[in-house]
């Protein structure tokens, strides 16, 4: 009997929750069962992993699940996601440029990482966008191994923050206006935005852990110490007039969880900036809370009083049937923080408005088999009858067999004159694959300088700077037209590479004088030096007093003063011309 159950499980970084559901006639979704299991300890230690294994496994009897098949989530810290803008095509083309993209954007080699995309937006517009989530194929490996060996038939991985934006969307598709989730977990935050069709996602390596590492800190002792109190004790200051608790060591607790959400809430206002500033989105008219971490008491209100937006949290079972087995306290103090289990039963119904799965190399080939298998057996079943009439035919009919050999061989000569037209064909093909190179190039880079002045523009957070030329540089010189109206490097041979940018600007006096121009350069260089790969300028071994010149202004005689900045580029990124 079919088994038509639909299973799920979110792998977190210090919770493993699962779920069973089943589709109703009507076309919606039950919840038929649902299991968590949490694990303490910093979710960066090694044992992180084995005690996630064991929590699966258990979970995995409970649900009477092993032997199923199942995709699972996984969160976005080891998931790289990115968005672009490419041209509208179509079929091959579009799958061709998006590996361009993706070989661009991944800060890894292609053929180390699990990757996929997802097409948005309205498909007759003259450019598109696409969603782009990478991970490392080894971290994707151990992960499918560990499902593997807590008895599931591995189906592949979701991304927790696209879950969660497909059962944002079955939850809360009547809502008008800009929805924004914020799924505050362990070890980093995703902010998700729900406007028309639009979709954009942005993580931040900012989380529940950096809540308990600040306790330890201040109060001396260890993580797993300072975790318990968060959870038992912790709660959110609400400042001002409000009085603080009498208990000193946990109001002290409180101003320390508050002092950690500060720091979150700038960089959900800087992605609200950035969201409708370079998105063409609109201000959120409502913020929903989901995550582990958005328990803490007053959570809710801190962010209201910070953001001036009502605030609530995230029902991942608002438009879900609940089954009367099902714990309702349990769901009512959970459900928050299961998000992920309804957007991944919904991807697995196929009504999921984003389809992205990251499919590790052993799944991949094991849904090819299992695709492959009836015509195989058919074929396997085909080969015995035909070995069978063979060994018949071949005891009455040898001499028949003999005579027609010859004529075989004869054939077969004849059929050799098609093999040197086959070769010319196939030189053919790569001559005409070399002709398209140089104009998928040029998408390429058309994208890629778009992104550089968008991200110059990002960074460059306040009006106090401003940029009045961007020049690129060959060998140090400026690339300028030539009579002909071709590119030429001054004092340069035929041929040259664009490997640096020079960007020349204005600053106006403010409070840091000309050090904003230098807080710019290294916001740059942070991004260069950081993991996440973000920067498309290589700046980790450039001095700063190299490349940056500033006019300081101290006489006041002027309502602006000029500086200059270098940028090299990275090899990969360097655009190689002649005259």
């Amino acid at each position: 009997m079919a088994d038509d159950r639909i299973i799920t499980f979110n792998l977190g970084s210090q919770q493993v929750t699962g779920a069973v559901f089943s589709k109703t006639s009507g076309g919606g979704l039950r919840l038929n069962k649902v299991e968590k299991r949490e694990f303490t300890g910093d979710p960066s230690d090694e044992d992180a992993a084995a005690q996630c294994a064991a929590s699966l496994k258990e979970i995995v009897a409970s649900l009477k699940a092993r032997g199923a098949k199942s995709t699972y989530v996984v969160s976005s810290f080891p998931v790289l996601m990115k968005f672009a803008s490419l041209p509208a095509l179509d079929g091959e083309q579009v799958d061709q440029i998006v590996e361009f993209e993706a070989q661009q954007q991944v800060p890894y080699p292609i053929n180390e990482v699990v990757w996929g995309y997802q097409l948005t937006g309205d498909p007759d517009d003259i450019e598109v966008e696409v969603v782009l989530a990478a991970v490392k194929s080894d971290e994707l490996t151990e992960i499918d191994e560990m499902v593997g060996g807590a008895g599931l038939k591995s189906q592949g991985a979701e991304v927790a923050p696209v879950a969660l934006y497909n059962a944002l969307r079955f939850n809360y598709s009547d809502v008008e206006g800009v929805t924004l989730l914020v799924d505050i977990g362990a070890r980093t935050t995703d902010m998700i935005f729900m406007e028309d069709g639009k979709l954009f996602i942005r993580t931040v390596k900012i989380g529940g852990s950096d809540i308990s590492r600040s306790l330890s800190k201040e109060f001396g002792v260890d993580y797993v110490v300072a975790d318990h109190r968060k959870v038992a004790e912790g709660f959110v200051a609400l400042g001002g007039a409000y009085a603080d608790h009498e208990d000193p060591e946990i109001a002290a607790i409180s101003k320390v969880v508050r002092n950690s959400l500060t720091r979150l809430h700038s960089e959900i206002m800087r992605t609200i900036n950035f969201y409708r500033s370079q998105q063409g989105g609109s201000a959120p008219t409502l913020i929903l809370l989901s995550g582990a971490t958005s328990g803490l008491p007053f959570i809710r209100e801190f962010f209201a009083e910070k953001l001036g937006l009502p605030v609530d949290h995230f029902n991942a079972f608002r438009n879900v049937t609940v089954s009367g087995s099902v714990d309702q306290d349990f769901l009512s103090q959970n459900s928050h923080t299961m998000g992920e289990l309804v957007g991944s039963a919904i991807n697995q119904m196929g009504e999921a408005p984003v389809e992205m799965e990251l499919i590790p190399e052993s799944v991949q080939a094991s849904k090819a088999l299992d695709k492959r298998k009836p015509s195989l057996i058919l074929a396997l079943l085909t080969v015995v009858a035909l070995l069978g009439a063979l060994g018949f035919y071949f005891s009455k009919a040898a001499a028949i067999a003999s005579s027609k050999a010859g004529s075989i061989a004869t054939k077969g000569d004849d059929l050799k004159k098609y093999n040197s037209e086959i070769e010319d064909l196939k030189d053919q093909i790569e001559s005409i694959n070399g002709k398209k190179k140089p104009f998928v190039e040029s998408i390429r880079h058309r994208v890629y300088w778009v992104q550089v002045f968008n991200y110059l523009g990002e960074k460059m957070d306040s009006d106090v700077m401003f940029m009045t030329m961007l020049e690129p540089l060959a060998d140090g010189q400026p690339v300028i037209p030539n009579e002909e109206g071709g590119l030429m490097v001054v004092a340069a041979g035929t041929e040259a590479t664009v490997d640096s940018f020079e960007i020349k600007g204005l600053w106006r006096e403010n409070p840091r004088g000309p050090e904003v121009v230098y807080d710019y350069f290294k916001r740059l260089k942070e991004d260069s030096e950081s993991e996440s790969g973000n920067s498309l300028f290589d700046l980790k071994d450039v001095d700063i007093g190299e490349v940056v010149k500033v006019t300081a202004g101290t006489s006041g005689d002027r309502y602006a003063y000029d500086f200059r900045m270098v940028l090299p580029l990275p090899e990969a990124n360097q655009v190689k011309f002649t005259k």
